[in-house]
């Protein structure tokens, strides 16, 4: 038996050395038999991956049908990820395919298999797929259909993602990563506000994309702001009534009425005193507006000359202002685009409280002499109205993304990239009515003629919450990037969008919508 013969390697080396080599060989027998060809030692290097340095093949491709007889590792869905990744033994998974390439300075090749998983592709890597796995003769030559690898995971995932695991700024000369003969597809997104990504390369990254199809679904539609309420809001406490004429010498008014609401307490006037010979007035409602020619919340005049006068009602609180629709685009990060939500609106105002009404007099003429000679007192004012609370804001609508590039220098040559609609904004969430304001308390009763005690007024309403603003309408796009790193699309790549989304709340009375979103090749972000 012949010993150990050599690895016929005859790339890359100088005349001196593939003189050795062949040597080497043909003392093994290898001319007449083919070395180790009885034993079945016999290996291509590029059947092991340890062909050093990678030899560049003369494939071309664009054209469909041509074989592919290169170096690299192979990959098909029907792969198994313990194989050398071979043509004769592809892997499965392109993670094991860019550990294997990584390793042995080689590019990787795919079927034209559809991969529906997210795929994260390291910097530097060169990939070709819409290669034919199935050809009967095994060498995998390009699809002669032209048909791609194509990469589509489900709803709300990015397909293809390119990283730089050094996370610095893109820079002239750095490695580029190369992808050819790939089709990243994001379905539809599903959650609210979500968007469809298709490609994404983030900082650092330096990105060929050439020969491919870049397809994004639609965005999705944005949440509805959250109302304020149900119902409206807290009402305010009803004033108490004044005590009966002839039940004491001094009858006390009815008590101060209060109600805690989120901005403060709002409380109703004390009803006026009935005596035997005057009434009291009643106490004034709180708050009182810091301008008052109305006279709101004011108590009234207990009797003396003239009869006694019912407390004065408080002033409704202040209505919330609506919330601004969203106005800026967004912004881009690592993880997508951020829209713009709508603005919260304001809470509506507690209501102002009612002044208390007025005593009136007693005595022994209506109450006789040995009873008590007290007049009726007056109720007391209802407490305001708790305000309604806010509406929220409307969120963005999802935007339709053909590649998002963050911190990346991204170039696009004979790729074709369809986007789908934005998401329209969500509306914003509609404002709780304000309580309404406690009745007045009534008057005590009179006696044998007196006077009755006179009525508190009753409390202000509250206001109502303001609504929430739209969010912005989401975009359209064939390539998101940071202000800092523009994408270069070559006129050979054709590019087809769909329509932006509307602001949120567009068409409704209030002018507090959210802007549309944009339709473009490209449009710039801050971060």
């Amino acid at each position: 038996m012949m010993g150990t013969c050599p690895r016929l390697n005859l790339r890359h080396r100088t005349p001196a050395k593939w003189s050795l080599r062949v040597a080497a060989a043909l003392s093994c027998g290898i001319a007449a038999l083919g070395c180790g060809a009885e034993s079945g030692t016999w290996e291509r290097c590029e059947e092991t991956l340890t062909c050093t340095p990678v030899v560049a093949c003369n494939a071309d491709p664009g054209i469909p049908g041509r074989a592919v007889d290169c170096e690299g590792v192979y990959l098909t869905v029907d792969g198994r990820d313990d194989n050398p990744g071979t043509r004769g033994k592809p892997v499965a998974t392109f993670a094991r395919a860019f550990d294997l390439a990584r390793d042995h300075g080689m590019r990787v090749y795919a079927c034209a298999d559809i991969f529906n998983v997210e795929v994260r592709v390291p910097a530097g890597m060169e990939v070709w797929g819409g290669l034919d796995c199935r050809d009967p003769r095994g060498h995998w030559p390009l699809h002669p259909l032209g048909e791609l690898t194509t990469i589509a995971p489900g709803p709300n995932r990015i397909p293809l993602t390119v990283v730089d695991e050094a996370a610095e700024p893109a820079a002239d000369g750095a490695a580029a990563t190369m992808l050819t003969r790939m089709r990243m597809v994001a379905q539809d997104a599903t959650v609210p506000g979500g968007s469809a990504i298709a490609m994404r390369a983030l900082v650092g990254a330096v990105v060929e994309v050439r020969l491919s199809e870049i397809v994004a679904g639609d965005g999705a539609d944005g949440a509805t702001g959250a109302d304020g309420g149900a119902v409206p809001g807290q009402d305010g406490a009803p004033g108490k009534p004044g005590a009966m004429a002839c039940s004491a010498d001094t009858a006390k008014g009815g008590a101060r009425v209060i109600t805690s609401c989120d901005d403060g307490i709002s409380s109703g006037g004390m009803g006026g005193i009935g005596t035997k010979n005057d009434g009291g007035d009643g106490e004034s409602g709180s708050p009182l507006p810091i301008t008052n020619p109305m006279s709101y919340g004011l108590g009234g005049t207990g009797q003396g000359t003239l009869p006694c006068t019912e407390g004065r009602g408080g002033l409704a609180g202040d209505d919330g202002a609506n919330g601004n629709g969203a106005s800026g685009p967004g912004r881009l990060t690592d993880t997508g685009l951020e829209g713009s939500a709508g603005e919260d609106g304001q809470a509506g105002q507690r209501g102002y409280g009612g002044g208390g009404g007025g005593g009136s007099r007693g005595g022994s003429m209506f109450c006789g002499a040995g009873a008590a000679q007290g007049g009726a007192s007056g109720g007391s004012g209802g407490a305001g109205g708790c305000g309604g609370k806010p509406g929220k804001g409307g969120g963005p609508g999802g935007s339709s993304i053909g590649i998002l590039s963050y911190h990346a220098s991204v170039r696009v040559s004979k790729t074709s990239i369809t986007t789908g609609r934005g998401g329209n904004g969500g509306r914003g969430g509609g404002g709780q009515y304000g309580g309404i304001g406690g009745y007045g308390g009534i008057g005590g009763g009179n006696r044998a003629g007196s006077q009755p005690g006179c009525r508190g007024g009753d409390g202000g309403k509250g206001g109502n919450g303001g609504r929430g603003g739209g969010g912005h309408g989401g975009h359209s796009l064939a390539v998101a990037h940071t202000a800092d790193l523009g994408p270069n699309v070559e006129p050979d790549s054709p590019i087809k969008f769909d329509i932006p989304g509307d602001g949120g709340g567009a068409g409704d009375p209030n002018p507090n919508s959210g802007k549309p979103g944009s339709a473009a090749v490209s449009m710039g972000f801050q971060d």
